[in-house]
């Protein structure tokens, strides 16, 4: 059976027609553990019976998973045996065979659900993780719950904010999507923490910008704002915040760069009268093409050569981080200083 991604899981899981078989992983954990909940409460009620709901964790003993797949439903009609965050690559040889076997014997009254709740997903699975996943492919199924689209998750955040006897507006929706995260967990904890502040009005954007926490993209943002207004204070404060939420130095630097090659394309694109949609298109942007509608706009602040000269200081910074041992803070610190000082013209810094 192919791959089932949410919508069709979700349908599977309602029409009752059950396979002995379930591998239920994605990107998007919130999904992997409510339809392994969904899952579960199909076939087992709200309240499954002990004798026939077996749930074992990454270090569980594979020999116990084996005896436990062996029982015969008592009261129920079916056993079920769930496995959370196996990590398969870890298994040994012995191991990895007893799972095959389990899997490929299963019996017709036991259900084996095996769910990746907290693994990250491999982009390109190693040799033992895909060995199991195809089996489960070929025997039963297998879900793949990855990130919703952005009208999909603003939908959600709304609702949410409904739930919590609030609200949000679809746009605004958008903007925490884009200040803190894509990810359901993320995002569930911000709204109720904006609902809770909100109370019965609308959770607007200057609430969001006060309260909601920011991902690493948005404080670059942020920080890109204030070299590119020269304001120095305010760009070692976010510098200050960044190290404190212990993000790793390398990425800061990396998504920094991403800032000003967005911007720099921006000011190619208008520079040769390129629509921005159009640019977006052939840069595969896709749902980030509203970044360079942003800097098209921001660009104007600030020159080509300016532009360039600060491409070279990063370029610079990141030879040296990747070679030799430096204080990245400082090396930070003195990077945005420089950039500060190209902004205002200053290009032989």
């Amino acid at each position: 059976m192919p791959i089932l991604k949410e919508p069709d899981f979700k349908k599977h899981i309602s029409s009752n027609q059950f396979s002995n078989l379930y591998f239920i992983d994605g990107e998007e954990k919130m999904l992997v553990g409510m339809y392994t909940d969904a899952l579960i409460k199909k076939l087992m009620g709200d309240t499954p019976p002990e004798f026939n709901y077996h749930v074992f964790q990454s270090d569980c003993d594979l020999s116990k998973v084996s005896v436990a797949c062996d029982v015969m439903p008592f009261m129920a009609d079916k056993n079920c045996v769930k496995i959370v965050d196996l990590d398969i690559d870890d298994l040994d040889a012995s191991q990895l065979d007893s799972l095959l076997k389990i899997a490929d014997n299963i019996p017709d009254t036991t259900v084996l659900v095996l769910t990746m709740t907290t693994l990250a997903p491999q982009p390109k699975p190693l040799k033992k993780h895909k060995k199991v996943r195809d089996l489960f492919e070929k025997k039963g199924i297998v879900a793949d719950l990855a990130r919703r689209s952005d009208i999909a998750l603003e939908k959600t955040v709304c609702k949410w904010a409904n739930d919590c006897g609030s609200k949000i507006s679809p746009v605004n929706a958008s903007v925490l999507i884009k200040t803190c995260s894509n990810d359901l967990n993320i995002l569930h904890s911000e709204i109720e923490k904006l609902a809770a502040f909100a109370g019965e009005e609308e959770i607007t954007v200057e609430m969001i910008e006060r309260l909601a926490t920011k991902n690493l993209q948005a404080r670059i943002y942020d920080l890109f704002d204030f070299v590119i207004a020269q304001n120095f204070d305010k760009a070692i404060e976010t510098i200050d915040v960044l190290f404190y939420q212990r993000e790793d130095p390398m990425g800061i630097l990396i998504a920094l760069s991403t800032a000003y090659v967005d911007m720099y394309r921006a000011r190619i694109a208008v520079e040769n009268g390129v629509p921005m949609k159009v640019f977006a298109d052939e840069m595969s942007y896709k749902n980030r093409a509203w970044v360079l509608d942003k800097m098209a706009q921001k660009s104007k602040r600030i020159s080509t050569v300016a532009l360039r000269h600060s491409l070279d200081a990063i370029v610079d910074l990141n030879e040296r981080m990747v070679s030799v041992t430096l204080n990245h803070r400082v090396e930070i610190e003195k990077l945005v200083s420089r950039l500060i000082l190209i902004a205002r013209g200053d290009s032989d810094v």
